[in-house]
């Protein structure tokens, strides 16, 4: 884009007292024209200081702050951030997350008449150590870094943790469908949707970069997937099925799912895992994790 668009970035917060205050005041530093530029804080149902901290916020200007008083999941969040937005671009990061100042201007050099989505890359924070799942997480085996930054990305690794979307696809699309109100879903949903009305819109750029402040372990992140095979899964392969391969349907009840998930080969990965957790290892538990819960589905 020749000028620089009007852009309305959106948080959904829950529990993150430990970040918030660093969240929002990076935000509110961007390097970008501060009137193309408002802010949607969204305290979703936070039983700690969360909504204390974003409510000292709201007097600032270009800043909007919505309290729910149950937690409602991040879709109808971000969905009650979108419906105030009046901007050309809307932004989403979610609340444990920090940015380089560049960050907005980078993702908005990307998008203009053909590409309606960039989505930027999540790193570790300077100052912390990689443990076991950091080394997969922020590998070349995960996500979007396997596309390049040249060619289109495919909806299957287009997350909306860091991203920006122009507002008149969302319009012409949908929303995030609010029937996702546990882990994982709603962004696959939504990337789909995106994906099939624009297939050569959608980008990724390893220079939009955000910092993820939330340290977890291979085995709380695995229960976390295997939440998502158990309860989203069966769910989006329902909704699309002409999808069933690129949403990995195909290894649940099929032959080759069970010669390559089962118990047996776990106990293999897990053995060699406890001597040395190659990434491609951890990979595989991940994926156990989900196929396990959409089988118990």
């Amino acid at each position: 884009m020749s000028k620089l668009p009007t852009v309305t970035i959106i948080v959904p917060f829950y529990n993150q007292e430990h970040v918030v205050t660093r969240s929002v005041d990076n935000l509110l530093a961007q390097d970008y024209p501060a009137e193309k530029l408002s802010f949607v804080f969204i305290n979703d149902g936070s039983t700690d200081a969360t909504g204390k901290i974003l409510a000292a916020k709201e007097s600032i200007p270009r800043v909007a702050v919505i309290n729910f008083t149950e937690n409602q999941g991040r879709a109808k969040a971000r969905n009650a951030g979108i419906r105030v937005a009046q901007s050309e671009l809307v932004g989403f990061l979610d609340g444990d997350m920090t940015v380089a100042k560049d960050w907005l201007r980078c993702l908005t050099s990307i998008v203009d008449e053909q590409v309606v989505g960039a989505m930027g890359d999540s790193r570790l924070p300077p100052q912390e150590k990689a443990n076991r799942l950091d080394r997969y997480f922020y590998s070349f085996y995960r996500g979007a870094r396997q596309s390049g930054e040249s060619q289109p990305l495919h909806f299957r690794w287009f997350l909306f943790n860091n991203a920006l979307v122009r507002f008149s696809a969302l319009e012409r699309i949908g929303f995030f469908n609010e029937s996702f109100t546990t882990y994982g879903g709603e962004d696959t949903d939504l990337a789909i949707r995106l994906w099939e009305a624009y297939p050569q819109g959608l980008r990724f750029s390893s220079r939009a970069v955000s910092y993820h402040h939330h340290r977890r372990t291979v085995a709380e992140f695995c229960r976390s997937m295997e939440s998502y095979g158990r309860e989203n899964l069966p769910r989006l392969l329902a909704i699309y099925p002409q999808h069933r391969q690129e949403l990995a349907g195909e290894w649940v009840h099929s032959l080759k799912g069970r010669l390559v998930f089962n118990l047996l080969m776990l106990a293999l990965v897990r053995l060699v895992y406890s001597i040395y957790a190659f990434p491609w290892l951890v990979r595989y538990l991940v994926v156990a994790a989900v196929i396990r819960g959409a089988r118990q589905a």
